[in-house]
Parts: structure tokens; sequence; C-alpha cells
């Protein structure tokens, strides 16, 4: 008797296990290798699915800044342990979502900077001409740019120049006799909407 009263204990607790877990609602995961890209680079997306099973299709959605609606960019298939990846390069700010049959992820942003290039196009013994460049999926033109000497002390603004129509704009730079680090800066304001604060590459005297 005491047997048959531990197995109907042992088989009720096996059902309410199994009742259990049919009652789980499926989930999907998904996170962020980096937060921030600079114009032109990329970021992993990665997640995985609750049943742990390869072979899944996941779906992944993004919404650019400026619009209301998430649409398809990629479908993933999940690997082992259900994992799955998508290597996403937003052109704007973006956010995204990941979709496994009827479950939704959490939202994740990622925010783009401008890409800011600075070139010397020539100098003399006291003064470099520069050239800078800003990139994004839109035109900056009419943007206002900083540029900016390094120095022990922290960066210092110099001089402000605003972008022409091809997102372009050439200035004059007074250069110290010692060696000089020069970078260019455009900030949130500036760089907004879509955008966060860009910061160029540092030029260096010889």
């Amino acid at each position: 008797m005491r047997k048959i009263i531990l197995l109907a204990v042992t088989v009720s607790a096996c059902m309410l296990v199994g009742l259990a877990a049919a009652a789980k609602p499926k989930s999907v995961t998904i996170s962020l290798s980096k937060a921030i890209v600079v114009y032109g680079g990329s970021v992993t997306l990665s997640g995985a699915v609750s049943n742990h099973q390869a072979g899944e299709l996941v779906i992944v959605t993004g919404r650019e800044s400026g619009t209301t609606t998430f649409t398809q960019v990629n479908v993933a298939t999940t690997t082992a342990k259900g994992a799955w990846s998508y290597a996403a390069t937003p052109q704007i700010q973006t956010s995204y979502k990941a979709q496994w049959g009827t479950a939704f992820s959490k939202a994740v942003t990622v925010k783009v900077r401008p890409r800011i290039r600075l070139t010397l196009d020539g100098r003399t013994a006291k003064r470099g001409t520069f050239s800078v460049e800003v990139d994004g999926n839109r035109p900056f033109t009419g943007k206002r740019v900083l540029i900016q000497r390094l120095t022990a002390d922290g960066p210092t603004t110099v001089k402000r120049a605003t972008l022409g129509a091809s997102s372009t704009a050439t200035f004059t730079l007074r250069l110290p006799r010692h060696r000089a680090r020069v970078r260019v800066v455009m900030s949130a304001s500036q760089a907004a909407p879509g955008y966060i604060a860009g910061y160029s590459n540092v030029w260096r005297s010889s």
C-alpha cells in the first residue's frame, strides 16, 4: 500500500512539472555587443530562444529614428542551445527587436555617431590648411563643427566651421612650433536628429 501511495505521489509530481513546463510561455532574448557605433560600423545583436533548440527561425526587426514602425531586417537561425546572432550596420539611431513565433523580445537601441574625417591639405611654417568631411545617411549642410587643440590640460576649442553643401568645410589653423594635436567635434545638438556627438581622427604634427 505504501509503495502504491509513493508511486501515486511521484506520478502526480511529474504531471505537475509537465503541466508547468507546457504552460510556460515561449520567449526570445536580445542584447547588443555595444550601444554606440560610428556611421558605417557594425554591432552584433544576439540572444536565445527559450526552448534552447537549434534550427529555430528568429526574425530581427528594426525601427530607425524618425519612423514609427518596426520592419524586418533579417531572419536568423538558432544554433546550439537556441542561440542566434546578427551583425547589423545601423545607418542612423535604430531600435531592434527579436521575434520568435508569437514571442517578442524587448527593444534595444543602437546610437550612431556621424563619421568625421580630418585631413591636412597643406601647411607652411606657421599655418596649416585642413579639410573636414562629415558622413551620415543624410547631409549635414549648415551644421557647425568645433576645431579643438588637444593639450595636457584637455581639449580647447580654437575655431568653428560651418559645413557646406557636400557636408565638408575647409579651414586654416595656426600651428605652434612644438607638436600639436588637432581634432574636429560635432556636438549632439548639431548632429541631431538621429545622431549623437561625433569626433574626428586626431591629426598630429611631426
